[in-house]
């Protein structure tokens, strides 16, 4: 397999494009151009898109490439007006167009217009057939011929209003180099025997286990271990099913254990729910309120009676004040006649 390093490639001198370069800007132009490529045999092929430098903006394809021999046309898309044209040539079998990663074209044309490519060879398919590992432009070019494809206009701005020199021939030289690729290859140009750049072979890992090749099995001998691999087989089917089972039974402890946690905690949250009867003695306090009331109630009437029976005592008093005049009147009634009889004696 041939394969080249960048920095190899850094040592070739760079390419410039040989022919004319002819601008495709409005629809008379295209139309005059189609007319002619339609009965070419063969172009190189190739699309240019603005590149993006922010994340989720993406935009169409801006210019396409297409290459004759010594003259290669730059269609403007955004330019000239109808894609019709210009996609019924895509669609031409009989026009043969090389180009390389030619899926990527395709995938953003049909976000212009749909159509059906016909015609076309994919480089990075056909240079497999010559033990080329190198799948970009730049590195097959450079293996084939010895000169780099500059990339330094790679990600300019291909929707500007006017397409500098060094744009237009950059982007000649991408459709001008496949074409050239593929004629080369298919005359015989590459010579493989005497060509540099091989890749080497993969190193072998000593650590690695390599096989021994056993000596060849007579018929018994092989008749004897093919009955000998089937018994096995029929043993070891008994303790791959049994691991399952294991595995079935384990599950369910498993999840036994959790749904009962999971149970338990209903009971929890009846606990957590118990404050209702807290707020109904915290409510007690009314009928504090009412006693508290009935006492003062009762104090005062206590407060009357009291009244009452003091005003009732006074009347006593006077009884008794009275009762004791009686009493002393007996007693001096008792005490007078003594005197007198003592008087008398």
């Amino acid at each position: 397999m041939f394969g080249i390093s960048k920095e190899k490639l850094l040592e070739f001198p760079e390419v410039k494009y040989p022919g004319k370069v002819i601008l495709i800007d409005d629809p008379m132009k295209a139309k005059n151009a189609l007319r002619y490529l339609n009965h070419v045999a063969q172009v190189g092929f190739d699309t240019e898109t603005r590149p993006s430098f922010q994340k989720f903006r993406h935009y169409n394809v801006s210019l396409a490439q297409i290459s004759c021999e010594d003259e290669c046309f730059l269609f403007r898309l955004q330019k000239i007006g109808s894609l019709d044209g210009f996609m019924q040539f895509l669609e031409n079998p009989e026009v043969q167009k090389i180009g390389l990663s030619l899926r990527d074209d395709f995938h953003q044309l049909a976000k212009l217009q749909e159509f059906n490519p016909q015609g076309f060879v994919d480089l990075q398919t056909f240079v497999k057939d010559y033990d080329i590992a190198d799948m970009s432009l730049q590195k097959i070019f450079g293996i084939i011929f010895e000169r780099r494809i500059s990339k330094h206009q790679r990600l300019t701005n291909w929707e500007a209003e006017k397409l500098t020199e060094h744009q237009q021939h950059y982007a000649a030289i991408d459709a001008w180099a496949c074409q050239q690729i593929y004629n080369h290859l298919l005359a015989g140009g590459f010579d493989r025997e005497h060509c540099p750049y091989v890749l080497p072979d993969p190193v072998h890992d000593p650590t690695e286990h390599t096989e021994v090749a056993e000596p060849a099995e007579s018929a018994k001998d092989s008749a004897n271990s093919a009955e000998a691999k089937a018994k096995q087989a029929q043993i070891a089917k008994p303790t791959a099913a049994k691991t399952p089972r294991k595995k079935k039974a384990a599950t369910p402890t498993q999840v036994k254990p959790e749904a009962k946690t999971a149970a338990k905690s209903k009971p929890e949250a009846k606990t957590a729910a118990k404050p209702k009867p807290k707020t109904k003695t915290a409510a007690k306090p009314k009928p504090k309120a009412k006693t508290k009331a009935k006492a003062k109630a009762e104090a005062n009437s206590k407060a009357k009676a009291k009244s009452g029976t003091k005003s009732a005592t006074k009347p006593t008093s006077k009884a008794k004040a009275k009762s004791e005049p009686k009493a002393t009147s007996k007693s001096e009634s008792k005490r007078k006649p003594k005197l007198t009889s003592e008087s008398s004696k």
